[in-house]
């Protein structure tokens, strides 16, 4: 009878701790899917939507303001509503979520900043950008002084996108330095950067029947276009722009900057996008000769520099910085220019939020739901990325990319990830 009850003791045993890892490896398959850190504004909620049915213990050390009241140690929460954190104390926080009180199932990071505020862009901009270097876009034939066609820059394993950053040791920026060194040189010693390589070819530059050297290249030393402002930054002079990376046209090669500049722009027509066919805002450049910010870096999360004057907003003096974890499926609006210089406020919605571990410039999925701006463009259109995205009385992020085959929908970055680069650039003005 005894080792009856011993058999069924054991067996229960055994099924209270089969449902226990069943319950722990479903419970681990959600949690893994929350972030590793949180940020959050001092003074101000943030709410979190877990929607999964399942009561944990929520533990921290130190004092925190959960659910409206005060998280000492634990608190047991309810996974299907919603998560209230709030906090005036500046600093990081370290959560952990339990489950009966004993066995640890995630550690989350809380971090606590201070409120940070910018003037909100949609202005059109100019932007020029000068590689390091001239950017090789093509071949071209030498034809000599005896008919006979050559390719000297080719056939010595030069490659289109190439970055030739130096001739004969001599440092060049444009296009016509490069002539002016080749010509009249029975051979030349060009410093190519290749990807991250940088490496000399040797070639002998070949006279074509007018008697001027050559060595068959076509090269590019400046990339024109038009973009808008995301964000200025009144505190440190910085602003951010575009929310992507640069890539020149031909080569597909992302640009490393060399010098650029920003100048005022126009709107002077629109091309109305098109499923399989993305639409464009045509700019024109004003006072070019007034360059009103540099470019210091081109990165995936857009372009970024010190604007040599303030630029102010018709609709808002300034908005507070959202985090990530702030930011949430619904309605919220873009600014942006189509006529002129006049930046105006359309409605769009943030459909989808993407979880994301680390910085990418596909953030939240967005549609155009302004029938106003639907007429004019057809939703968004090439010169619309970096257009800044409201939502809550926040700069939550911009523009970036469109999809080709709605040009209603597209892709947004988390101002979080646009005002990171920022922080980098001050850090290193700073050095």
């Amino acid at each position: 009878m005894k080792d009856l009850q011993k058999s069924k003791s054991k067996k229960l045993v055994m099924l209270l701790l089969v449902v226990l890892i069943l319950i722990t490896s479903i419970l681990n398959i959600f949690l893994v899917t929350l972030p590793e850190e949180i940020k959050i504004i001092e003074g101000k909620e943030q709410k979190l939507e877990f929607k999964f049915p399942m009561t944990l213990q929520l533990c921290c050390k130190e004092p925190f303001f959960v659910n409206g009241s005060y998280l000492n140690e634990n608190l047991i929460i309810n996974l299907k509503e919603p998560l209230i954190l709030k906090s005036s104390v500046k600093g990081t926080y370290d959560f952990e979520f339990r489950l009966l009180g004993f066995i640890p199932l995630k550690k989350i990071k809380v971090h606590v900043l201070p409120e940070t505020r910018v003037v909100p862009g949609g202005h059109s901009l100019g932007v020029k950008l000068r590689p390091n270097g001239v950017i090789v876009v093509g071949f071209a034939s030498v034809t000599d002084e005896k008919g006979l066609k050559h390719q000297p820059a080719q056939e010595a394993g030069i490659q289109i996108g190439d970055i030739i950053v130096m001739v004969n040791n001599q440092k060049i920026f444009q296009a016509e330095e490069l002539s002016q060194i080749i010509d009249n040189q029975q051979s030349v010693i060009l410093t190519v950067k290749r990807n991250d390589k940088i490496f000399d070819v040797n070639l002998t530059p070949v006279k074509n029947n007018f008697g001027l050297s050559q060595i068959g290249l076509w090269v590019r030393d400046i990339t024109a276009g038009v973009g808008t402002l995301t964000f200025y930054d009144p505190q440190t002079g910085f602003y951010g722009a575009l929310g992507h990376i640069i890539s020149d046209a031909d080569t597909g090669k992302i640009i490393e900057v060399g010098e650029g500049e920003i100048i005022r722009a126009r709107v002077s027509s629109i091309s109305p996008g098109k499923k399989n066919q993305p639409g464009e805002k045509r700019g024109v450049f004003i006072d070019e000769e007034k360059i009103i910010g540099n470019i210091i870096a081109n990165t995936p999360y857009g372009i970024f520099g010190k604007a040599y004057q303030s630029f102010e907003n018709p609709y808002y003096t300034s908005l507070p910085v959202a985090t990530v974890s702030q930011v949430h499926e619904g309605r919220a609006t873009i600014l942006t220019v189509v006529e002129d210089e006049k930046i105006q406020e359309y409605d769009i919605e943030i459909q989808k939020i993407i979880k994301q571990s680390s910085p990418n410039g596909k953030g939240m999925i967005i549609k155009i739901t302004d029938e106003e701006l639907i007429a004019k463009t057809g939703g968004i259109v090439q010169g619309m990325s970096g257009s800044p995205i409201i939502q809550d009385g926040y700069i939550v992020g911009a523009v970036t990319h469109v999809f080709v085959n709605d040009p209603t929908k597209g892709y947004g970055i988390f101002i979080e990830w646009m005002l990171n680069e920022v922080n980098n650039l001050n850090f290193r003005e700073k050095i």
